[in-house]
């Protein structure tokens, strides 16, 4: 009978159906939340009872005092005109105080305060006043400050109207809200422990008639929804740790005022929260022992795999490991761990046949000049000659896995990083680099990216870097040499041609002034008939540095030949600074040259033609120095010209 091996998918299965009572806690959790929110139901329903009661009382005792004051009113339309002792006798028979308010007030149709000593008040700009007169129907004031003795409280106030129908006069009864009444009693009023009321008026402008915080009454608040200054919002778990307070409105219907009830969350719940806890550390008992079966059970069905995982981490740096995988049995932890091993036999077989390659290339590579690697996508050396050794002092065996950043250093990886940007994204690059600390150098470098095999992405770069600098060296000697004039080592026709060019293009982009001066000797021709051409030799080299001593250093002096100069001025600021320059020559070639024991006396003429950017091509301004230069030679010799006419004022302060 053949054996039957349960996969470890099977065996899994079954152990996790086994102890599927753990979703006996969601259960519990679903259970805790609909609990919560019938209590929450319940508790509303009782506390929205009670404020209605207490509102319904509230409405009642106000509507007593208005039914009071209606019936005293009457009595007083004839009665005003009586001195102010002996009306406020009158009234103090007729009204209760304190047991129905805490004090009362009388005016008449001006709003003058009748029966009170003192300095006379006048409540005629009152609001409750104007309503009154307006409507002739009682009035119930917010919070207000009384004029008579200050005190802050709420006026039921009712209109004296006389058998005509006119308003007369104004009666009033004060609630003191720092006095005992039935409205300071309703916030004395407690619901269970902790709870509390709080009363707002109604109006455009709501304020609290009573707060349990005594200093927030007349501060305002909202006509409707308010809630007494609590916070009013649910929690992410409300089911498990309430903090949305139990509040409770109504609206009286004597006063239009909001009478709210607010019961804190943690008194509500109470009861449910400590259920809720007992739950809640049962399950968690429940989860635990539950987690500890399963981790024991796993430990056991994966004690293979565990063994598989350490030869895996040991494969990392023994590529033997694999072959102490103990017997394997048949599921799927078996059939992992015997194609690992023939993988890593693979990997041993192919690591031993790389090795003999790269033994083999460097071999080959090490007895080469040039710097020669290979660096991969993430600017990591993966191979190198023993060169890199040579020039950067680090052995070959520890620059592998190093960056190209550490080895070659930051100065040097700033120039390299945008040409080994381009090689990593599939573009060959060869560059030069050049250095002059200590001495001169030039590294050439060829950076050519490796694809893929097919050609989808770039595994890396192969890197040649050569010294050129002998050959570099050579080409700026022979590039040198053929710019110099061979007698004065000035700049040569060609050369200055070319950066004459240069110079027009940048007055062209800044619209800066620039000169361009052409300078002819007098008389040198009777210097080198009568004392020879190596007299005349020695003068155009003596001319040359008496040239260079009257210009900048980054102007352009050239010989255009036999004994014709050019100097191109490059911003010079206005015509005044080419003036300067310009006589400075005249003045220095006027004096005497001794050359070769004579004395050599040669004057200069000079044409100085000035650009600022106009479109004219070099042969053109050459043409207009040339023109001047003869105008100079015209006037006298041993002098300068200067044009065109338009530029002359342009910018002469210095």
């Amino acid at each position: 009978m053949p054996q039957v091996s349960l996969s470890l998918k099977a065996r899994l299965a079954l152990i996790t159906t086994a102890f599927a009572a753990v979703l006996g806690t969601g259960i519990v959790l679903a259970s805790l939340y609909y609990a919560h929110d019938d209590l929450r139901a319940a508790l509303q329903d009782q506390q929205d009872s009670i404020v209605k009661l207490a509102s319904d009382q509230l409405d009642t005792a106000m509507e007593d005092r208005v039914t009071l004051l209606s019936h005293v009113a009457p009595q007083l339309a004839g009665e005003l005109g009586r001195p102010g002792a002996e009306l406020r006798r009158l009234l103090e028979r007729r009204i209760p105080v304190p047991g129905t308010f805490n004090s009362f007030m009388v005016a008449d149709a001006q709003g003058r305060i009748l029966a009170h000593d003192g300095v006379p008040v006048n409540v005629g700009d009152r609001d409750y006043f104007r309503e009154a007169a307006r409507t002739l129907e009682p009035v119930i004031t917010p919070p207000i400050r009384a004029r008579i003795n200050g005190a802050t409280g709420v006026l039921v106030a009712v209109p004296i109207v006389s058998p005509q129908g006119e308003f007369v006069g104004l009666l009033g009864g004060l609630l003191d809200l720092s006095s005992a009444n039935f409205l300071v009693e309703i916030t004395h009023n407690r619901l269970g422990t902790t709870g509390f009321y709080c009363l707002v008026s109604a109006g455009r402008m709501p304020v609290y008639v009573r707060h349990p915080d005594p200093g927030m009454t007349a501060q305002p608040a909202r006509a409707l929804g308010d809630t007494c200054g609590v916070y009013d919002r649910s929690s992410a778990i409300e089911f498990l740790s309430p903090s949305r307070p139990l509040i409770s409105r109504y609206l009286m219907e004597s006063t239009g005022w909001e009478l709210v009830a607010v019961l804190p969350a943690r008194e509500a719940f109470a009861p449910l929260h400590a259920m809720q806890a007992r739950f809640l550390g049962l399950a968690l008992l429940a989860l635990g022992v539950v987690a500890l079966l399963i981790w024991l059970t796993l430990r056991h069905l994966l004690a293979p795999l565990t063994r598989l995982h350490q030869v895996v981490r040991d494969s990392a740096h023994d590529l033997a490991a694999y072959e102490r995988l103990p017997a394997l049995q048949n599921d799927e932890i078996g059939d992992l761990a015997r194609a690992f091993g023939q993988l890593m036999h693979d990997v041993r077989e192919r690591r031993e046949q790389l090795d003999l390659s790269e033994r083999q290339l460097r071999a080959v590579t090490d007895t080469l000049p040039a710097l020669l690697a290979f660096v991969g996508p993430d600017e990591r050396y993966v191979f190198n000659n023993l060169s890199y050794e040579r020039t950067f002092g680090i052995p070959v065996q520890t620059l592998r896995g190093m960056t190209v950043r550490e080895v070659i250093g930051e100065t040097r990886y700033a120039r390299v990083r945008p040409f080994l940007q381009n090689a990593l994204s599939g573009t060959s690059v060869t560059f030069e680099v050049e250095e002059s600390d200590p001495e001169y150098r030039c590294m050439e470098t060829n950076f050519r990216p490796e694809w893929s095999a097919d050609h989808s992405q770039v595994m890396g770069v192969h890197v040649h870097v050569q010294d050129v600098t002998q050959r570099k060296l050579e080409t700026m000697r022979l590039s040198r040499i053929s710019r110099l004039d061979h007698l004065t080592q000035l700049l040569n026709r060609g050369a200055f041609e070319s950066l004459l060019q240069a110079a027009m293009a940048r007055s062209r982009e800044d619209g800066r002034l620039m000169a361009l001066l052409y300078l002819d000797m007098d008389r040198f021709k009777a210097v080198n008939d009568f004392h020879g051409h190596i007299t005349g030799d020695l003068l155009l080299q003596a001319f040359g540095r008496r040239l260079l001593r009257c210009v900048r250093e980054r102007d352009t002096v050239a010989r255009l030949g036999g004994d014709e100069f050019a100097v191109v001025l490059e911003d010079i600021g206005g015509a005044a600074n080419a003036r300067r320059i310009a006589q400075a020559i005249v003045h220095s070639v006027g004096r005497r040259f001794f050359i070769d024991g004579v004395f050599a006396d040669v004057d200069v003429s000079i044409g100085v033609a000035l650009y600022q950017g106009a479109p004219m091509p070099d042969q053109e301004l050459m043409r207009q120095a040339d023109t001047l230069l003869y105008r100079a030679k015209a006037a006298g010799r041993g002098r300068f010209e200067m044009g065109p006419e338009a530029l002359l004022g342009e910018g002469d302060e210095d």
